[in-house]
């Protein structure tokens, strides 16, 4: 589910039973065309498609981090938040991107998932075996 479908007064209730959160990483970095961001971002959903909905009620989507520069800045910032994510209670951190070129190891965050090198998506099938196993471990 969307952070924004979640209602303030709901947030205590459901808090018990949504351990993991998923944070979207566009990877954008001013360059594009609003065509080529228009696509990146069709690309990412298509890939949070694979996570959403078959976990609906256990992950909560947060908003995109869409402007990465440089692997250092940009690994700092996303570990930060991922660090932030985990003192709001969220036991699982998993970041999720459409593009190949941008993971960076973040020991905050419990799972990456993104496109092989040559830009395959993962499977629902390997999608759904890693989230098993993290939840699992």
């Amino acid at each position: 589910m969307k952070f924004s479908e979640i209602e303030a007064e709901q947030w205590d209730e459901l808090k018990p039973y949504v351990d993991t959160c998923l944070l979207p990483i566009t990877g954008l970095d001013g360059t594009e065309t609003p065509s080529e961001a228009t696509n990146y971002l069709e690309q990412l959903r298509d890939v949070m498609d694979l996570v959403e909905i078959p976990y609906r009620g256990r992950i909560v989507t947060y908003p995109a981090y869409h402007y990465v520069y440089g692997n250092e800045g940009s690994q700092q910032a996303i570990a930060r938040c991922c660090a932030n994510l985990k003192s709001q209670g969220y036991k699982y951190i998993i970041l999720i991107t459409s593009k190949s070129d941008i993971m960076f190891q973040i020991n905050e965050a419990d799972l990456w998932i993104a496109p092989t090198e040559d830009g395959n998506l993962p499977s629902d099938v390997e999608i759904s075996r890693k989230i098993r196993e993290l939840w699992h471990s």
